[in-house]
């Protein structure tokens, strides 16, 4: 049997069955591998996943340096009132705004 005759086949089983609207997905699925743009998208969507995972472990990376830098700050600052620095001679924490980027 050919691919012809069983794709054939099945459109009218498809039709027979009320899944008209079916039968131009799967024609075009079946295309699809054939000419082997599944496996084109596939490879592609699996390169979108993995920078999508590249960019999630930056940004843990990221957090996690910035939350060691604040407790070396609040470290430092303890020190320096230790020492009797007055605390207007402290820097002021540099205050977080949000903005569109960092919501």
């Amino acid at each position: 049997m050919s691919i012809e005759a069983l794709i054939t086949g099945l459109t009218a089983i498809i039709a027979a069955l009320g899944g008209a609207s079916l039968i131009p997905k799967i024609i075009d699925g079946i295309k699809a591998i054939r000419d082997g743009r599944a496996r084109e998208e596939k490879d592609e969507n699996r390169s979108l996943m993995g920078r999508a995972a590249n960019a999630e472990r930056r940004a843990d990376r990221e957090a996690e340096y910035r939350r060691r830098v604040e407790v070396w700050a609040g470290r430092l600052e303890y020190m320096l009132a230790q020492l009797g620095v007055p605390a207007d001679k402290i820097p002021a924490k540099p205050r977080w705004e949000r903005t569109k980027e960092n919501a």
